[in-house]
């Protein structure tokens, strides 16, 4: 195929050529052109010359890309020419130009001038220049060409024929130049001749220089070899013209089926009828199979007969003909052909025993069927699941899901079906079964413990109390759901669903209720091939949790006054009172100080009972107080949390003077320690919204003082009590005022209760603290104080 030019392409090219020297641009003169090269051109050869303007750089370059690419040609030469360049393209070294193969070149040549580019194409046009004639290449080799003849061939008979490839400028003339002269004739034609006068019956061999010349003068010589043979007289026979073969099927190709032999010599065998599943070798005689020979593919194969011809090779004429009938036996080579080829079913685990899974269709597809049995062969995971009924696949044991093994395998149980045939040797065929067992809910959850759990009766919101949990034997495995069931109101426990850990909800009080008995539904979840709430399996645990003590109770002395009168003369070792005082916290222990009123030291705690020292009221000298208040503070523990509360305790004292006569005892003054009384006082911090109805309620309380100053200046009372009715003792038991005489005292019993006054309110703990109570004049607000330290508490 030759390459053009586009004319199109050439037009395009002159149009860019003409714009680019209009506008004064760097440009060729004389591209794009055709050029036509003769084949026979040789290195150096100008190919073209052109002329490159408008470049005004001393060092332009140019460059060359060839299309078909090729290295026939030089990369362009520039030439100065004035202002211009002359550019020169030649061939190469390597030139080898053959129109037959490539006659146009499409040479695309561009320069850079500065940093201007211009481009444009050359066509060039190979041409054929070569006319001689041309032998075939193997009569014109140095070995030339051979052919070979018997020693009868009839005289001046042609031989050979002399071929031109390219025969060119006829006429054409044929001469024998070696030897000359030659027993050989050649015809004008091409056509050698044997000698006139014949062959003698010899072997012999002969060589020939043939010249072929055109009319031009043109020649080609090539070389010929005539082999002669002689001509033998050598009869042929088979001793046993007919013999009988059998043979076995998939022996392959290639298989030795028999031997046959002719008597003569120079003895070649062929078959007269060929047939495509037999051949003979021409010299051995051996008959071979071509391929492997199927019956059940070709049923034909089963018999063939074959004639085979032996002959002289150097005389074909002489030849004996046989006959060999071939049988093939049927070899038991076909698998047992199953349908279906892969058992794939999903059943559910429920599955009963001897349930059919599968039924397979097989037969023997050798020419002699045979009868075929069923066998399983099971891995590790189906191992007894299944057995063969005939054809049947059937269940032979309980088809298991809750199992971690068969989990592992997607739950998928693995078998082989092996159907073997009962020819010689046996073929089996091997079926995969592969059976996906989906869940079915058969077990209910059972709960494992422990069962009774404890917790602090101070725990916080949130606080897990323990955790519950169950069991399921249906996979997957433990997927149970927990809820507590009956009423809590209001609910004090919350139990997490998923994983059964029990949180405290609501505030716990050990000194209300000490123990929770609580009874949880426990259900079991996606055990089934699909959600079914109606095959769900539930089961009921009863838990029970103890509430475990928290000193967060202080202690209550009853009553929380006390008052009692004695002589001076009662025994140390003597109580002088005893105090009832409990805590509802159980695990509470009570301890018992002195904490105020306890004048030198007079008195002292031995548990809940007061005792006291020995007392002096010698008028000549000590002369201790007969009235005391003394304030006892009551501890429930040693240790945090602490809650302590105050018992106030009045202790009046008789002296009195015995018979005995009084001697001097020197008193020694115990040492007073200091005792540290740390209080904590517990703040809040509201949030912004209390602040501002705060200050409202301020702004208002300040507006209601201003209108009771008012109503005070102006002498008109807002209620009918007075401040001084108002006024309530501390103490309702005794008066606490210093009794003047201490034997009327002793002797004076308290009134009784009047049925006309008020009960008097509760007193708090924090009162205790206090042995007064009051109302101001102003406010009319009440008010606790201390008669000791003036320390004063509104209510």
């Amino acid at each position: 195929m030759g390459f053009h030019p586009s004319e199109s392409l050439l037009k395009l090219s002159l149009a860019l050529l003409c714009i680019m020297q209009a506008k004064g641009q760097v440009s060729f003169v004389g591209l794009p052109d055709t050029v036509t090269l003769l084949q026979s051109s040789t290195r150096g050869t100008v190919v073209y010359t052109f002329t490159m303007e408008n470049c005004n750089s001393t060092n332009p370059t140019v460059t060359m890309d060839a299309s078909p690419t090729t290295n026939f040609f030089n990369t362009p030469s520039l030439i100065i020419a004035g202002l211009d360049y002359n550019i020169e393209i030649t061939l190469s070294s390597t030139v080898a130009l053959n129109a037959d193969v490539v006659n146009q070149y499409i040479l695309t040549i561009t320069a850079t001038c500065d940093n201007e580019t211009v481009f444009n194409q050359l066509f060039v046009m190979i041409k054929n220049d070569i006319v001689e004639p041309q032998c075939e290449p193997k009569f014109s080799s140095q070995a030339g060409d051979t052919v070979t003849v018997y020693s009868n061939i009839p005289a001046s008979s042609p031989i050979y024929k002399v071929v031109l490839r390219q025969p060119n400028n006829a006429p054409v003339t044929y001469s024998i130049i070696q030897p000359s002269p030659s027993v050989f004739a050649i015809s004008t034609s091409g056509s050698v001749l044997s000698p006139t006068s014949g062959f003698t019956n010899a072997a012999k061999t002969y060589q020939l220089q043939i010249k072929v010349t055109d009319s031009l003068g043109n020649s080609c010589n090539g070389t010929l070899t005539v082999e002669v043979l002689p001509v033998y007289q050598n009869p042929i026979n088979f001793t046993v013209p007919s013999t009988a073969v059998t043979i076995r099927e998939n022996a392959g190709p290639g298989a030795f089926v028999t031997t046959i032999t002719a008597q003569g010599n120079n003895v070649q065998y062929e078959m007269i009828s060929p047939n495509s599943a037999y051949y003979i070798n021409a010299d051995t005689g051996i008959i071979r199979t071509t391929f492997n020979l199927d019956l059940e593919r070709i049923p034909s194969l089963a018999s063939t007969t074959l004639q085979v011809r032996a002959y002289d090779k150097n005389l074909r004429s002489s030849s004996a003909i046989a006959t060999v009938n071939i049988t093939v036996l049927d070899v038991n080579d076909m698998a047992p052909l199953c349908t279906p080829a892969v058992i794939v079913n999903q059943v559910p685990q429920t599955t009963p025993i001897g349930n059919i899974l599968a039924t397979l269709t097989c037969t023997d597809p050798d020419v002699n069927s045979t009868a075929l049995s069923y066998s399983v062969i099971s891995n590790a995971n189906s191992l007894y699941s299944f057995r063969m009924q005939s054809n049947n696949l059937v269940v032979n044991n309980t088809l298991n899901y809750d199992s971690a093994e068969i989990a592992s395998v997607n739950f998928q149980y693995s078998a082989t079906i092996v159907v073997t045939d009962s020819g010689t040797p046996q073929l089996t065929t091997n079926i995969p079964v592969f059976i996906t067992v989906t869940p079915v809910n058969n077990y209910s959850p059972q709960c494992i413990g422990p069962l009774t759990y404890s917790v602090n009766e101070n725990a916080p919101f949130g606080t897990v109390v323990g955790q519950l949990n169950a069991t399921d034997a249906d996979y997957k495995f433990n997927n149970v759901e927990f809820t507590i069931e009956g009423g809590q109101n209001p609910p004090v426990f919350y139990m997490d669903p998923k994983s059964g850990e029990i949180h405290v909800l609501g505030p716990l009080d050990f000194e209300t209720r000490s123990s929770y008995s609580l009874r949880i539904q426990v259900v079991d979840l996606n055990n089934d091939i699909m959600p079914d709430p109606v095959n769900q399996k539930s089961t009921y645990c009863t838990i029970t949790i103890n509430v475990q003590d928290y000193n967060d109770n202080p202690p209550v002395c009853n009553p929380p006054y006390y008052s009692t009168t004695i002589y001076s003369t009662l025994v140390t070792t003597s109580n002088i009172l005893s105090l009832q005082c409990t805590d509802v916290d159980p695990t509470s222990t009570l301890t018992y100080s002195i904490v105020g009123g306890n004048v030198d030291n007079l008195f002292l705690m031995n548990g809940n009972s007061i005792r006291h020292n020995p007392f002096s009221y010698n008028p000549d000298g000590v002369y201790n107080p007969v009235s005391f208040t003394l304030l006892v503070k009551v501890t429930d523990s040693t240790s945090s949390p602490q809650f302590s509360t105050t018992a106030i305790v009045n202790i009046d004292v008789v002296p009195w003077t015995t018979t005995q006569p009084t001697t001097t005892t020197t008193t020694t003054t115990p040492e007073k320690k200091t005792k540290i009384v740390n209080e904590t006082s517990t703040y809040w911090q509201p949030d912004i919204w209390f602040m501002v109805v705060l200050t409202i309620t301020a702004a208002l309380l300040l507006l209601a003082l201003s209108l009771l100053a008012w109503k005070l200046a102006t002498g008109n009372p807002i209620c009918g009590n007075t401040a001084t009715e108002a006024t309530q003792p501390l103490l309702q038991n005794k008066s606490v005022a210093n009794v003047e005489n201490p034997l009327d005292a002793a002797k004076e019993q308290p009134p009784p209760p009047s049925k006309d006054k008020k009960d008097i309110a509760p007193v708090s703990p924090l009162s205790l603290q206090f042995d007064g109570r009051a109302q101001d004049p102003v406010t009319g607000r009440e008010y606790l104080f201390n008669s000791h330290t003036g320390e004063r508490r509104w209510l």
